[in-house]
This record gives C-alpha cells, structure tokens and sequence, in this order.
C-alpha cells in the first residue's frame, strides 16, 4: 500500500454558487485524506466543475473538460452543464463521471471509484471495531 495521499487536481469556473460547490467538494476531499495538488501531470484524477450560465461559460467549461481530458485522461465533470451530460459526453465521451450542480455525492462516489481512499486506521470506522 501507498504511503502516499491520492491526489486530486481541480479546476472551478462560473459564478459563486459554483465556488460554493467547489468549496465543499474540495473540503471533503482533504477530510478524507486526499491531497489537491495545482497542476494536471500531478494529479490521479481531475474534477472540473463547470458553468452553463450563459453560451460562453459552457463553451468555457467544454475548453476546460477537454484540456484535462488532454492532459490527464481521467476526468470527473460537476456543474450546470451535467444536467446537461448529452452535450458533454457528445465531445468527451470518456470522462469518468457527470453530475450536475449540488450533487457533491454522486462527485466523490466518481472520486471514490476512480481513486479509493486511503485506509486510515485511526480515522476510518468499521463494525469490527466498533463491536470489539
């Protein structure tokens, strides 16, 4: 086993509610152990969260999905345009997972599956011990 954290890149765009997304989704990131690091060669896997508030910004964030993809291949897409998954799965059909804004669940499930936490006794809970 790794002695290392896993590493998550992630890059927000949009309005402040997308921020607020962004802000809880990375704060349960550290919390379980994960560490975000700034660049995409650096990263396990990339969490996007994207805009759709106007045509711009879902062209912003389709630029944005598409240079991850480019540059780390494993690629979780969040935001307002993944009510929209047709049109992101249209151009990049191989990212890992979509979701829309709020669904900080379905992200850290795609996290979890593409990237498994570590396994930290004195912080990770189980029936074994609990019944002990």
């Amino acid at each position: 086993m790794s002695l290392q954290n896993p590493k998550v890149g992630f890059v927000s765009l949009g309005c402040p509610k997308a921020l607020v997304d962004s802000e809880r989704i990375l704060t349960q990131l550290r919390v379980e152990g994960y560490d975000i690091v700034p660049s995409y060669d650096a990263a396990d896997v990339v969490v996007v969260n994207t805009c759709g508030f106007i045509d711009s910004a879902v062209a912003e964030s389709l630029d944005a999905i598409g240079e991850a993809m480019n540059e780390n291949g494993k690629v979780i897409v969040t935001g307002c345009p993944g009510k929209r998954s047709e049109l992101i799965r249209a151009q990049y059909p191989h990212v890992l997972s979509v979701s829309g804004p709020q669904d900080y669940g379905s992200v850290m499930e795609a996290v979890h599956k593409a990237l498994p936490p570590k396994h930290d006794p004195f912080l990770t809970w189980s029936r074994t011990t609990a019944s002990s």
